[in-house]
């Protein structure tokens, strides 16, 4: 389903769907060797889409590193305005720990 966000004209401006389209271009180009994107969360804020979710790219041979990120994409220009990436905590890591 696409949302779309009226400009300050009243016209169409940029949808849900672009902005997550602009936002996986922004990461690939950003990061080298990407192996995947989840987008968790995505909503309206003033006049910018908020995505979160988490990146995971290659490291060495079958390593994959997981990041989470908060990316705001402006829905008059549709250029990526923010972008903030964090290392997930090792407890979401690490989840199949045994207990003894």
């Amino acid at each position: 389903m696409r949302i779309y966000a009226l400009g300050l004209n009243g016209g169409e401006t940029l949808d849900s769907g672009e902005a997550e389209t602009r936002a996986r271009q922004f990461i690939i180009q950003r990061r080298s060797r990407v192996k995947r994107i989840f987008f968790r969360t995505m909503y309206r804020e003033g006049d910018a889409w908020v995505l979160n979710g988490e990146v995971g790219f290659k490291r060495m041979y079958f390593f994959v590193t997981l990041r989470s990120f908060k990316l705001q994409v402006s829905t008059n220009t549709g250029e990526v305005t923010s972008y903030e990436e964090a290392n997930l905590q090792n407890a979401k890591k690490q989840g199949q720990e045994k207990s003894s």
